[in-house]
């Protein structure tokens, strides 16, 4: 009997998988103070692939059965979450070292790193600790319109050019406890982090129209860093180069970018929703600085033909020369990823927003551990061999179409599906289905 169990089990990347995992999380296991606690903390990562969620009952039934029923897998996670010697704070570290090692790995030029705020949603609560009141757009209400519910505001800062996304800041928080400054303090927070953790490689921040703020223009250029980010405030008043005239002269931003001469003009392609489309995209730049100070800006203002619509980038990167404005352009299409990620994180795949602990540290806890844990699931796509990568997506439900989109979804649901089988096994070759209570006697 053990010979046909192990023999079913041996069919499946289980112990492959928990390899990955061991070695994915040796950062953090290394540094707690008890090795039991790594084991737990592996256990995390399995349960929250397995059952695609962060719901310590759910995360517990998806364990294996060989190593204990699912209510003591639950205590220990229980406890590890509410262990005193450990710390959100160094969970955190240990994911931006990971972050660190996944960089030295691949080595590119520079590393474009998008800073977006997001809100997660917990539409039912008022009485958790620090549960606040936070503005979403996504889903809307009956009338299509934002709302404001119940939640908490959290914060990642990615780098979104490596092939594996890596975080190097990452924080949930409440505007209600003490330890909240302000969500600009985050943000600024994010971008000195990411400096300090990478302090050899040129950084360009990329972000969308709610950096669209002074100081976060200082922030990044006192770092001596780049930004690109979306503009939303056209109505403010600037002082643009007149090269003619060899001066400054004041205008408003909106009068500037609705009568800017184009100078390139290109298709572009666009994927959205698995299709992909060529726009005809315009470009046009021109050098600006806000008033009473002397930095030098650059606007560059994107004219998309087909969609009759208009994009603004505000850069501290001088736009010299036609390769260094697509640089730019392609870079800060890259903070899509980001967005992604969060999808990826939220909705139809770990789903944090369903966390039930209690207290905001617990919470935070949770949240580096799904980090983790989506992380993850790049580095089996990146590391594994492609053959293994496409066994898993077809285990996961891969119609091998030419239409199929090859992304991070089909492979968790591969692995689910391995973690539940392993699970499912080990339960039955423990207790066997009480076949006997069928017959008749």
């Amino acid at each position: 009997m053990n010979i046909t169990f192990a023999g079913l089990i041996a069919k499946l990347p289980i112990e492959q998988l928990r390899a990955t995992i061991r070695q994915h999380l040796q950062p953090l296991t290394s540094q707690l103070p008890d090795k039991r606690l790594g084991r737990v903390a592996e256990l995390i990562i399995l349960g929250i692939l397995g059952g695609q969620t962060p719901v310590i009952t759910a995360m517990a039934r998806h364990s294996a059965k060989d190593e204990g029923e699912t209510w003591a897998v639950a205590k220990s996670i229980y406890r590890w979450l509410g262990n005193e010697r450990l710390t959100s704070a160094g969970l955190f570290a240990s994911l931006y070292q990971i972050g660190q090692q996944a960089v030295a790995l691949e080595r590119p030029e520079y590393l474009v790193v998008a800073v977006d705020p997001v809100n997660f949603e917990k539409p039912y609560t008022e009485a958790l600790e620090g549960v606040s009141v936070v503005y979403k757009a996504t889903p809307p209400d009956l009338q299509g319109h934002a709302r404001l519910t119940h939640g908490y505001p959290a914060i990642t800062a990615t780098v979104v050019n490596t092939k594996v996304p890596v975080t190097s800041y990452a924080n949930w928080f409440s505007y209600q406890t003490a330890d909240f400054l302000s969500q600009n303090h985050e943000i600024m927070q994010a971008f000195e982090q990411t400096c300090r953790l990478y302090p050899d490689y040129r950084l360009r921040f990329v972000g969308d129209a709610g950096l669209d703020d002074q100081k976060m223009f200082a922030a990044v250029a006192d770092l001596n860093q780049d930004f690109i980010f979306r503009v939303s405030h056209l109505e403010r008043t600037v002082e643009v180069y007149n090269d003619r005239l060899q001066r400054w002269e004041t205008e408003t931003l909106g009068d500037l970018t609705a009568c800017v001469l184009y100078q390139a003009t290109f298709q572009v392609r666009f994927t959205h929703a698995g299709r992909d489309r060529l726009d005809t995209v315009r470009f046009g730049w021109f050098k600006i600085r806000l008033p009473g100070t002397s930095r030098e800006l650059w606007a560059l203002v994107v004219d998309d033909q087909t969609l009759d619509r208009q994009l603004v980038l505000i850069t501290n990167i001088p736009l010299v020369s036609l390769p260094i404005v697509q640089s730019v352009y392609n870079d800060w299409r890259l903070r899509g990823r980001i967005e992604q990620g969060y999808r990826f994180d939220q909705e139809q795949g770990l789903d944090v927003e369903d966390v039930r602990v209690q207290t905001v540290e617990r919470m935070r806890r949770m949240f580096a551990m799904v980090l983790l844990a989506a992380q993850l699931v790049f580095v089996l796509a990146v590391r594994w061999p492609p053959k293994a990568v496409l066994w898993l997506r077809q285990l996961g439900g891969k119609l091998n179409r030419p239409s199929d989109r090859d992304g991070m979804y089909w492979l968790l649901q591969g692995l689910a599906a391995v973690i539940t089988a392993c699970m499912s096994l080990s339960f039955a070759f423990l207790h066997p289905f009480p076949f006997q209570e069928f017959t008749g006697g």
